[in-house]
């Protein structure tokens, strides 16, 4: 027998209005924790502090994470705005470690319409004098470093909350499972791409990578620093978390293949020159003809492809029915997800998640 949801009257139903006023500028959540990762480490020079200004820098975004932090914190009953700011200041950290990882991963060198951590150390080997090789050294130190401390800063900002001992813990090892599901996650993704695509696990891999630390992570975090994380409770944010999760990251392949670059600011064809195993590509291959198939297998990983390519490779997912499948995909995850969180989550909390689903499913961004 589960639990009945928290009545509306005892939790205000405008929690996206209760979300913002908690968190106020979200895009300072992350700058206390910057503030004291510099202090930390004043003793290394000026050449930490400029690893830090340049981490700093990198984030930005909509800030999806620590709003939902701030979501379910508040729709289970929190009122520490301290502590709720100092939670999704480290979430946002873990957002960014992981971001700076993946940008260095898929060789990226700009994030946000701006160059990313790689690119300004780069950019400044460059100018100091040093050769390609060298410059691309200490690009990729510099993001494997930048990405480390950003996380090492969100798990030192949870175990030093302003919470009982039992609660930081709890917090801290939650996030830390999440990375760590969120970096087998990204493995299964790279080595994807030695398979054929048609043996690739692109649901598994947004599973791990982006569901466990994008929706579930902070749907949980709220939780525990409520107070509320029981049993029941934790296994309905693991399963909307799943379920949502999934759905985000069919939408974002989508966009990749789809969207309109002007909007999106991605190219379509990253996603092809990057081999990428979507299951758009997967589907495709499995309902294709010879003819069909040798076309997205000659573009799937080619540094040459081009508009055309990618023109060709969109007509075949979509006449294959790919791109039908997938979308039906996002709509019965969203679906999944909130039947559980109308079942086991507080109403407002519930409202507010299917507003997001509904954001979801109209996605140009």
């Amino acid at each position: 027998m589960h639990p009945a949801p928290v009545a509306a009257a005892s939790v205000p139903m405008d929690l996206g209005g209760r979300v913002d006023v908690a968190l106020g500028d979200p895009s300072t959540l992350a700058g206390d924790l910057w503030d004291a990762v510099s202090v930390r480490g004043i003793e290394a020079g000026g050449e930490f502090a400029d690893l830090v200004d340049a981490a700093r820098a990198a984030d930005g975004g909509k800030y999806l994470r620590p709003r939902l932090v701030a979501a379910a914190y508040l729709a289970h009953g929190g009122t520490d705005a301290a502590l709720l700011r100092r939670i999704a200041g480290a979430q946002q950290l873990v957002h960014l470690g992981l971001c700076i990882h993946d940008d260095l991963i898929d060789g990226d060198l700009v994030r946000h319409g701006r160059p990313n951590v790689v690119a300004r150390a780069e950019a400044a080997a460059r100018a100091a004098g040093l050769g390609d090789a060298a410059s691309g050294r200490q690009g990729a130190a510099s993001g494997l470093l930048a990405g480390d401390l950003a996380l090492n800063a969100a798990a030192l900002a949870l175990v030093t909350a302003p919470a009982p001992d039992a609660v930081r813990a709890r917090l801290a090892a939650t996030a830390l499972r999440a990375v760590e599901r969120t970096i087998a996650g990204e493995l299964l993704d790279v080595r994807s791409e030695a398979l054929p695509p048609e043996r690739s696990t692109p649901l598994l891999v947004a599973r791990l990578k982006t569901a466990s630390y994008s929706i579930t992570l902070p749907l949980a975090l709220g939780v525990i620093a409520a107070g509320a994380d029981d049993a029941v409770t934790i296994d309905a944010v693991e399963r909307v978390g799943a379920a949502l999760g999934i759905a985000y990251q069919l939408g974002d392949d989508d966009l990749g293949l789809f969207g309109a670059p002007d909007v999106t600011g991605k190219s379509v064809l990253s996603d092809l020159r990057d081999g990428k195993r979507t299951e758009h590509i997967r589907l495709a291959l499995r309902r294709s003809g010879d003819a069909d198939r040798s076309t997205i297998l000659r573009t799937l990983g080619s540094v040459d492809a081009d508009d055309d390519d990618a023109r060709r490779v969109r007509a075949i997912v979509t006449a294959t029915g790919a791109r039908a499948a997938v979308h039906a995909l996002i709509d019965e995850h969203l679906d999944r997800g909130l039947r559980t969180a109308r079942d086991h989550l507080p109403t407002p909390l519930a409202d507010h998640l299917a507003e997001l689903a509904l954001a979801l499913r109209h996605r140009t961004h």
